[in-house]
């Protein structure tokens, strides 16, 4: 009974909703189910040298979103969960995990405010991997956050952000130091052309983290620390509707401290796309500290994402990605990865995607380096409803 919790929760608050929503749905309110089912074979689940045997996961992930439009404000909720059946738990643990989001936006004449939060949770080893490129015991991370924003024009020329964020973190079986990341940041615009800008960007960040009790099997590398990292950053970006190119680049310094050790490095983030109608690119390359969840601070950090998509046919499209993630710390963590996707529209309603995914990943620890490869493969059936 405990495996179907989160799908029981779902089910319930679909049908203490639906005479409520039937009422306003036409006018008002807009629906959409989605539910993907996959199995999903992992050749090496720990990604070690010496691979310990595959395991298969069997996944279910429902998600109900419900949208609200009502003049100039915009109302959105998600609510979802993914249950995950293991063939191996010593391996890969089963997973029951929630997620639910919710959204207020509100535009005016010169100004937009947003306003988001939720709660979600996530398989650890998959959200270090792509975060930071950082190997994990197998466990979950459970994030609360609430973030807000605010975008004024102040002139024909000149836009005004500002914006703050709050995330906990708590993670299971002392994988990771329980954590929390407090932000706020602010940006100011000026338009050079139609779809042109250069901007001055800044931020401040506090990550503070509750140490963990020393000698706990599955703890964290080393003991946590609270942090403070301040950025400031120039930048210019270009998107036009009648170009199929935009890109964005900015360069800046960052300054982040950790107990009494103080560093400062310089920061490059610049991303690139192409969207034409049968192709869809983008490249990104950052260098920036991040919070190191593993570490209870800040570390260096560098990755380099690609991505192409091309419609191969009316409803087949072919998609290929490549990924190189790299954070330093006491010790170096990089991973590669290189991923092959085909996804086919069956109906309206109904859609199949064939997947492909080779990862590799490095662990220069000072006692024990680790390296290995593991092949992931998969086939996902994907219902959605769109408007229900």
């Amino acid at each position: 009974m405990t495996a179907f919790r989160p799908l029981l929760a779902l089910g319930a608050a679909l049908l203490a909703s639906a005479p409520w929503l039937a009422a306003h749905a036409q006018s008002l309110y807009q629906q959409t189910l989605r539910v993907s089912s996959g199995l999903e074979r992992d050749s090496n689940p720990g990604v070690n040298s010496l691979p310990e045997g595959g395991v298969t996961r069997w996944r279910v992930s429902p998600e109900y979103s419900l949208l609200r439009r009502d003049g100039p404000d915009d109302l959105t909720l998600k609510l979802g969960a993914t249950l995950e059946q293991s063939s191996n738990t010593a391996l890969s643990r089963d997973r029951r995990d929630g997620n639910l989001q919710g959204e207020w936006l509100h535009t005016a004449e010169n100004t937009i405010y947003q306003l988001r939060g939720g709660f979600s949770q996530a398989a650890l080893r998959n959200v270090l991997l792509q975060e930071t490129g950082q190997l994990s015991n197998d466990g979950t991370r459970t994030t609360r956050n609430i973030e807000g924003l605010v975008m004024h024009q102040l002139s024909e020329r000149y836009t005004a952000t500002g914006g703050f964020s709050a995330q906990w973190n708590r993670y299971s079986a002392n994988t990771a130091p329980n954590g929390r990341q407090f932000s706020v940041n602010g940006e100011l615009s000026r338009a050079l052309a139609p779809g042109r800008d250069v901007y001055l960007s800044g931020a401040l960040s506090r990550f503070a983290a509750d140490s963990l009790a020393s000698g706990i099997p599955g703890g964290p590398v080393q003991p946590a620390s609270n942090s403070t990292m301040s950025n400031l950053a120039l930048g210019m970006r270009y998107a036009s509707p009648d170009d199929p190119w935009f890109w964005d680049v900015r360069a800046g310094a960052a300054n982040y401290r950790a107990t009494a050790n103080t560093n400062t490095s310089a920061t490059v983030v610049a991303q690139a796309g192409y969207k034409a109608p049968r192709w869809n690119m983008s490249l990104s390359l950052a260098r920036q500290p991040v919070p190191d969840a593993l570490r209870g601070t800040f570390s260096p950090n560098q990755q380099v994402r690609a991505s192409a998509e091309y419609l191969l046919t009316e409803f087949t499209r072919v998609a290929l990605d490549a990924s190189w993630n790299r954070t330093k710390g006491l010790q170096i963590d990089t991973t590669r990865e290189l991923g092959l996707r085909v996804s086919s529209d069956l109906t309206q309603l109904w859609g199949l995607s064939l997947q492909l995914r080779r990862v590799h990943a490095a662990h220069d620890a000072i006692a024990v380096p680790t390296r290995g490869g593991a092949t992931i493969a998969g086939v996902v059936l994907t219902y959605t409803h769109p408007d229900f």
